[in-house]
């Protein structure tokens, strides 16, 4: 099932979870979840973060991240990316529901 196919998956993607590239290629782990962005660092002890968009993210396996084919990570600068980081998930859109 493709991330976009259930805007839900979005939700089950925790701190810790290994993040790979479309060939399988461990990259690192998750580290938190930005409004925008997907940030990953080397081991789970490293204190240098790596990011790409939300949008590369291509599904989401038990207990890993599979990125789409193409995408890469970016050094994260905690300085100037904007973004408040957090353990909460982005909200979910489901289409075609109310939202009043």
């Amino acid at each position: 099932m493709a991330f976009e196919d259930t805007p839900f998956e979005r939700r089950s993607i925790i701190g810790g979870m290994r993040v790979r590239a479309a060939d399988g290629t461990k990259l690192g782990y998750v580290a938190f979840i930005g409004q925008g962005h997907l940030y990953v660092r080397g081991s789970p002890f490293s204190r240098r973060w790596k990011e790409a968009p939300l949008d590369d993210v291509a599904r989401v396996l038990q207990g890993a991240v599979v990125l789409r084919e193409g995408a890469t990570l970016v050094l994260a600068d905690r300085l100037h990316h904007g973004e408040l980081l957090s353990m909460t998930h982005p909200l979910a859109f489901v289409p075609g529901a109310s939202h009043a």
